[in-house]
């Protein structure tokens, strides 16, 4: 902008030369992205403008799987249905960063964004964190407050294919257990599309149907439930499972976390995701390479 502004270089020193220069200079192999499973042509863009802002701030540059398969710079991958590239980067010892919707805190607008190192969710254990960025979502835990129904939140056939489960076969063994252990009336709440979750039947109407606790695979809705001061089950991989049950024998007792531990666990989870201008100012690249 400033040699738009004075190209002779007589007020600011910026010259043709010294521009190209500065340019030539920048870091462009910290990562690369590769195409996402969206599309963004019909919305006039040309690339994933996440990805873009990402790579962005991470000194990085825009790219395809096509192009970069066989190399080891990190890639960032976005969506569930890149199986293969992540298959293949775990299998060459390639880092990679996953984006997809959030933890918490996003309403009609998807705000937040989280970002995972070699995962799809955060895996590890619960660091401790200031509350600076938990506050910038607005999300504040609940109390635990029991009810009767049992709410099921089966997760996507698209995540379910990286586990080689069918949706039909793991939602009818999950009903079936529980009747093992409980006679509870169950709420099935099947996966609508995102206008319908954010407007009509969001988490928060589901939850307050009575609902004693939730029960799912992976899907973020065992933390939004912990959140909105329900137990949950967790029977897969879960960023909340440090909080929850993990088999469905713990149906009528399911583990009560306390509002301090909740609260440990969303300030973490707030270093784990971010907004589109926190990735294109940098900031998600420092925290994560911070953690």
């Amino acid at each position: 902008m400033k040699y738009r502004v004075d190209p002779a270089g007589s007020t600011y020193g910026i010259t043709l030369q010294t521009l190209s220069e500065q340019l030539a200079a920048l870091p462009v192999d910290n990562i690369v992205s590769t195409d996402s499973e969206y599309r963004y042509e019909r919305k006039g863009h040309m690339y994933d403008p996440i990805l873009q802002s990402f790579v962005q701030g991470a000194g990085g540059q825009i790219s395809t799987w096509a192009r970069e398969e066989f190399k080891m710079t990190p890639v960032v991958l976005r969506g569930i249905t890149k199986r293969k590239q992540m298959d293949a980067c775990r299998a060459a010892g390639r880092d990679f960063f996953y984006i997809d919707t959030g933890y918490f805190g996003n309403g009609k607008k998807k705000t937040f964004h989280r970002i995972t190192r070699n995962d799809v969710q955060w895996f590890g254990d619960i660091v401790e964190r200031p509350w600076d960025r938990l506050e910038k979502t607005n999300v504040r835990p609940q109390k635990m407050r029991r009810g009767t129904n049992i709410l099921i939140a089966p997760p996507s056939q698209k995540l379910l294919n990286n586990y080689d489960i069918i949706l039909e076969d793991w939602l009818a063994n999950v009903q079936e257990e529980i009747k093992k252990y409980s006679d509870r009336p169950v709420i099935v709440r099947t996966k609508q599309g995102r206008s319908t979750r954010v407007n009509d039947d969001t988490m928060e109407m589901a939850l307050d149907r009575d609902v004693h606790c939730l029960i799912t695979f992976s899907s973020i809705a065992a933390g939004e439930a912990l959140l909105h001061g329900k137990p949950a089950i967790t029977l897969g991989p879960n960023a909340a499972a440090p909080l929850c049950s993990q088999s469905l024998d713990a149906i009528e007792n399911p583990r009560i976390p306390s509002i301090d531990e909740v609260e440990a666990w969303a300030r973490h989870m707030a270093y784990c995701q971010f907004t589109e201008v926190e990735m294109r100012d940098g900031t998600a690249w420092r925290i994560l390479n911070n953690a």
